[in-house]
């Protein structure tokens, strides 16, 4: 008498490519790649998330209920653990950078105090910048300076930081920044003062300046 052989037991193709998509996913949301897990690891979430619907629709419920529901609780979790990486990668990257930046300009600003500083009245430190802003920056920009003038003004800028206005013509000013709030504080209009400066530039039509002390 002739049995018929016992089936094998059917394979799911559906489940184990959620399986498979799904790691990939999760590949991607850890990898740290900006990007990476928002253009590729989430459709492939989603695709594993399908891919489980169907393999339940075949196989039954326990046959892509674990993948469906990793899809779902699992994968926010893993990109979570992936943006943590790549902010501590980004972090790794930016910090001996700045680091960088800092000694650089620790080492501009020793220079700069090594080098005897470029004596200037506040009208003339002006005047050179009214006529040629470009010649002004390379007399006076980055270097050391000591500007002679009486205050005109004494305020705030947007920071809270205290700014000493020079004169420099009837209305022309230059802007004196870096004094401290002691210093700034014991002014008054009319005074004479001569200020050790750093010059920066020329903002809104005056000079301004940085890093300064009162002689």
């Amino acid at each position: 008498m002739n049995t018929a052989a016992a089936p094998l037991p059917s394979s799911n193709p559906a489940g184990l490519a959620a399986w498979l998509i799904l790691g990939i996913a999760w590949l991607c949301f850890l990898i740290p790649f900006p990007g990476l897990g928002l253009l590729f690891g989430w459709p492939l979430n989603l695709v594993a998330f399908i891919l489980a619907i169907v393999a339940m629709a075949k196989g039954g419920a326990g046959k892509g209920i674990a993948q469906l529901l990793l899809s779902l609780i699992a994968s926010p979790a893993v990109y979570f653990v992936g943006v943590m990486i790549f902010a501590g990668a980004v972090g790794a990257v930016s910090q001996p950078s700045s680091k960088g930046d800092a000694e650089q300009r620790h080492a501009e600003d020793t220079a700069i105090a090594r080098v005897a500083p470029v004596e200037v009245a506040a009208r003339q430190l002006y005047l050179d910048y009214q006529a040629n802003e470009v010649a002004a920056d390379v007399l006076y920009k980055d270097k050391r300076l000591l500007i002679a003038g009486e205050v005109a003004m004494i305020q705030t800028d947007l920071l809270d930081n205290p700014q000493v206005y020079l004169t420099a013509g009837s209305v022309e000013q230059v802007v004196i920044s870096g004094l401290t709030r002691d210093t700034a504080g014991a002014l008054r209009k009319g005074d004479a003062v001569v200020a050790a400066c750093t010059g920066n530039g020329m903002i809104l039509g005056s000079p301004v300046t940085r890093d300064c002390e009162l002689q």
